[in-house]
């Protein structure tokens, strides 16, 4: 099999106040965290890095043919919605399977992207996925509302891994309703898809808010040894 990486970067960070791809951890680029550690996959090929438009060029200068980055293949402009520009990122892909990670989670694992693949041979489609831990209750205004079956739910990160050609119908099948959803196991699911789940990592955390670019580099610190 064949594997492509599409890295989805192309987000502007308006809950961080900047791109938050571009901040540092433990003196280097959140992104660049991310490329390493999907690039230390065997099962990787190459990398597809979406980007906003505006950034293409300097992104290009900086990750093509990089010594560093020897698996990024293309850098391609992000669309309106992170579906779009993950969709950008899949029609420039030519390999049997596409894995798509967020850019904002810098310490997925070895371990987690093999696991995932080849939940992805076997199933057609596979994410990672985290239990609920937590009491988790519906809320209704400022008060609390029933009791949620935690047994029952799961918290989807990615690495998230597709057969390229499903993936592409699913596009077809669910047309301008994709934009709406917030990943492509839901994309792929609503086009009648079926999607497996391998379990995901604590550390494999989306930095998405102050507190977690606060915690991301206490990990990075950390694994650096600074």
């Amino acid at each position: 099999m064949t594997l492509t990486a599409i890295i989805p970067a192309a987000g502007t960070g308006s809950r961080m106040g900047a791109a938050k791809q571009y901040m540092e951890l433990a003196g280097k680029p959140l992104l660049d965290w991310t490329l390493s550690a999907i690039s230390d996959s065997d099962w990787v090929d190459g990398i597809i890095l979406v980007v906003p438009s505006g950034d293409a060029e300097k992104i290009r200068e900086k990750y093509l043919d990089s010594p560093f980055f020897k698996k990024v293949r293309s850098v391609v402009a992000g669309g309106a919605t992170r579906a779009d520009s993950v969709h950008n990122g899949v029609a420039a892909a030519v390999t049997d399977y596409v894995l798509i990670h967020d850019a904002a989670r810098p310490f997925v694992s070895r371990e987690l992207l093999a696991k995932t693949v080849a939940a992805a041979r076997l199933h057609g489609a596979a994410t990672a996925a985290t239990l609920v831990r937590d009491t988790v209750k519906v809320r209704e205004g400022e008060m609390l509302g029933g009791l949620a079956d935690r047994d029952s739910l799961l918290l989807i990160q990615t690495p998230q891994v597709f057969k390229r050609a499903d993936l592409l119908a699913a596009y077809e099948i669910v047309g301008a309703r994709r934009r709406d959803l917030t990943d492509e196991t839901t994309l792929v699911q609503a086009a009648g898809y079926g999607v497996a789940w391998v379990e995901g990592e604590a550390t494999n955390m989306k930095v998405t808010t102050p507190d977690d670019l606060r915690l991301a580099e206490l990990i990075a610190s950390y694994m650096t040894g600074l």
